[in-house]
């Protein structure tokens, strides 16, 4: 037997311990689940409907309600943004090393896009500051050359 009031979660009627906002149930069964903070923007990214700029979230819309689950991948968005800027330069390539290498495409492959389309900025929160659109993609730039620059190291050489 299911309880639920107008705005509330539908729970299990006793189990009141059991509610919780639709911010912290995204965070613990889903971003809590991705190991990197750039993955968790792409992850993000992935749920906004580029058509409507709303986020699309089946699972928390059923439980929570459209209106609770848009404000909790928008919040968490932006708040996630705020965390990987808040990174040091060393610490945001090592993030998205972990994220590419974990990718089932090619590393090359992702980072040669990327520097042609700079496809990363559709990571970014539609509510993104210049400043931190700029910032953003000034260190995508900068952490591309330097990925591709170590590949290149990495490979090797022919003889003359």
């Amino acid at each position: 037997m299911y309880e639920c009031n107008v705005g509330e979660a539908r729970q299990p009627v006793g189990s009141r311990s059991w509610q919780r906002s639709a911010t912290e149930d995204l965070w613990k069964r889903t971003l809590a689940q991705i190991p990197t903070k750039f993955g968790q923007l792409a992850y993000l990214s992935r749920l906004r409907n580029p058509e409507t700029e709303r986020y699309e979230h089946h699972g928390l819309n059923a439980v929570f309600g459209e209106e609770a689950a848009e404000q909790a991948l928008q919040t968490s968005h932006w708040e996630v943004l705020e965390s990987f800027l808040a990174l040091s330069l060393l610490d945001q390539r090592d993030d998205v090393e972990r994220y590419l290498e974990a990718s089932p495409l090619s590393v090359r492959r992702v980072l040669t896009s990327w520097e042609k389309t700079r496809a990363y900025l559709s990571f970014l929160p539609t509510q993104s500051t210049p400043a931190q659109k700029e910032l953003f993609d000034a260190n995508l730039q900068l952490m591309i050359r330097h990925l591709r620059s170590a590949d290149a190291d990495e490979r090797p050489r022919q003889a003359p």
